[in-house]
Formats: C-alpha cells, structure tokens, sequence
C-alpha cells in the first residue's frame, strides 16, 4: 500500500488494501485518469484514502506531491461527480464524501 505524509496527514492509496484494516473515518474516492493526464500518471484510475474532513484542496496537494501536477491547470480539467471544480460553491474547500469521482482530462477543443 502507498503511503504519503503531508502536513501530519496520512493518504493511502487503496488499490491493493486489505479489506480488515480499519478505516471508518476515511473517505475513498476514484480518482480517474484520461488521455494526456493518463500519460503522465502512468495509470486510468485509481482509489485513494483521504481522512474525513479531507478537501478538495487535500486532493490538489496530493496529486502535487505524489504526480507534480499542478491544478488548476489551463491544460487540464477537473471534475468532481460530473462538476467542473470553478462549478463548485466551495470550489477547493468542497468537502469529500465516500465514492466521490473525480476525472481529470484536457481540454477539449473542436472546430
């Protein structure tokens, strides 16, 4: 299991987690993957365990540290259960629940 210390807060990615471990206060969310952001994570998808009260903000500083991208991007879109993050009331303070989706993406442009 990948673990990552950021500001004493512990993120685990859950792909390959055993199903005893005790994790009733986190929150798992899906964090997809597409395209040209597929290329630079190497990976489509995957689970990820935020504590509870995680933000989006959290998310941001993880996919920095773990990544190095670098969100907001101009050259990637974020969005969170079918919601452009800007979309958002609390943009980066949304708070994370259980089974969120967030998919990250370029731009799509057409003529």
């Amino acid at each position: 299991m990948d673990r990552l210390m950021r500001a004493g807060r512990q993120y685990r990615s859950v792909s390959g987690m055993n199903r005893g471990e005790d994790t009733m206060s986190d929150v798992k969310i899906v964090i997809k993957y597409l395209v040209t952001v597929k290329n630079r994570t190497g990976r489509g998808k995957e689970e990820v365990s935020f504590p509870g009260g995680s933000k989006l903000q959290n998310v941001v500083d993880w996919l920095k540290e773990r990544y190095a991208l670098s969100l907001p991007d101009p050259h990637i879109m974020a969005i969170l259960n079918g919601k452009g993050w800007e979309q958002l009331p609390l943009k980066l303070s949304t708070g994370l629940k259980d089974g969120d989706i967030i998919c990250l993406f370029p731009p799509i442009a057409g003529g």
